[in-house]
């Protein structure tokens, strides 16, 4: 009897173990398929102490599109990709501007939902903007 309870415990544990491996790629997949095809409007960004609302206004948007490309109100076009940087997620993000100037941005993931995005930017005063995104 005791072997039995020695192998079902193995069993169980072996199976909770095997249940639980979470990749880097298992999250960009999660994560691209929760960003993809969806207007994401910027409701509000806070930088250091100053909160600015969106709410009700003809705002800011960003598309993120599942071949790959990027497109927002500004009209900037160009192309990203979901990475995991150590244990932080991003958004890598290459634009041409309207001018042709190449830009890249990076944004860290601090939850992605089916309808709520908070990302993360440091400016170049070394201050992180929070970026709070809905789609509707």
């Amino acid at each position: 009897m005791k072997i039995l309870y020695k192998i079902l415990l193995a069993v169980i544990i072996f199976t909770m173990n095997a249940c639980n491996k979470e990749t880097p790629t298992t999250q960009t997949n999660v994560m691209n398929s929760m960003l993809t095809n969806k207007n994401w409007y910027l409701d509000y960004s806070i930088t250091g102490t100053s909160t600015k609302s969106y709410v009700g206004q003809s705002t800011y948007f960003v598309t993120y599109l599942k071949d790959g490309t990027t497109k927002d109100s500004d009209g900037l076009t160009g192309t990203y990709s979901v990475e995991v940087i150590g244990d932080q997620s991003q958004i890598h993000v290459q634009l041409k501007t309207a001018s042709g100037n190449p830009l890249e941005v990076i944004y860290n993931i601090i939850s992605v939902g089916e309808t709520k995005l908070v990302l993360s930017k440091v400016v170049t005063t070394g201050t992180a903007t929070q970026l709070y995104f809905t789609n509707k």
